[in-house]
């Protein structure tokens, strides 16, 4: 049997221990952000959480207000700030216009397994589906594009609009999962179009169909970075 002083160091622990398993820590995600919950496990550390959430280190130790960014315990509640989400599309199912606000975060390796995903779902090559995704965002959805472009797969506002009228949804382009599904499904209706001509394909996706059908390719630049950047992904 464990001597009294032991024993009693032995069950403060324990206890501390299993409140700390159960505790939400105090934190400030900061103005016009809230908190997404994330749970300590074994095995964490405050890099890989950060590179998976796509929350900086920075801002993670800001909100729950770790002055040593190597200590954190299991079980420990820690706050990964988010910027308040609002909705990117309009109850008439228009598309808004450089909506900052409405735009989600993400990590690389978030949007490449979904990136894989959607293009294993619709029969694509996923080589071809990343590429574009890199040739227009480089993986980032939190972007907007001068011309309007959103996200990952830079769809348009009016794009989105036609294909989510296309197939009865409500996809929103500024959330990553709704704007990879909604490109790539947009892909593979210009791969079923063009009976999977490659270059027609790529070219479509960049300077549209109505273009490639009245003028031909003529971004021949893009249709190179895209080709070559599925050799990179093969």
């Amino acid at each position: 049997m464990l001597p009294s002083p032991l024993l009693g160091v032995l069950l403060l622990f324990l206890f501390t221990m299993s409140f700390l398993h159960f505790q939400t820590f105090a934190a400030d995600p900061g103005a016009g952000k809230e908190c997404k919950w994330y749970t300590v496990q074994v095995g964490d550390n405050l890099n890989h959480i950060a590179q998976q959430s796509g929350v900086s280190l920075a801002d993670i130790a800001q909100a729950n207000y770790l002055l040593n960014m190597n200590l954190i315990l299991y079980g420990q509640q820690l706050c990964l700030p988010q910027t308040i989400q609002e909705a990117g599309i309009l109850e008439d199912g228009s598309v808004r216009w450089y909506a900052y606000t409405a735009l989600e975060s993400s990590s690389k390796t978030q949007v490449e397994d979904m990136l894989r995903q959607y293009a294993n779902d619709y029969g694509l090559p996923a080589d071809l589906v990343l590429a574009i995704a890199w040739q227009e965002s480089g993986w980032k959805q939190h972007v907007i594009a001068k011309d309007g472009g959103i996200g990952v797969m830079q769809l348009m506002p009016y794009t989105a609009k036609a294909l989510n009228s296309t197939i009865s949804t409500r996809r929103d382009p500024y959330k990553l999962e709704d704007n990879i599904r909604l490109g790539t499904y947009y892909l593979y209706k210009l791969w079923e179009r063009y009976d999977g001509d490659l270059d027609k394909v790529v070219s479509a996706y960049n300077e549209g169909s109505w273009n490639l059908d009245h003028y031909g390719i003529f971004n021949h630049t893009y249709v190179k970075s895209v080709k070559a950047l599925m050799e990179k992904y093969e």
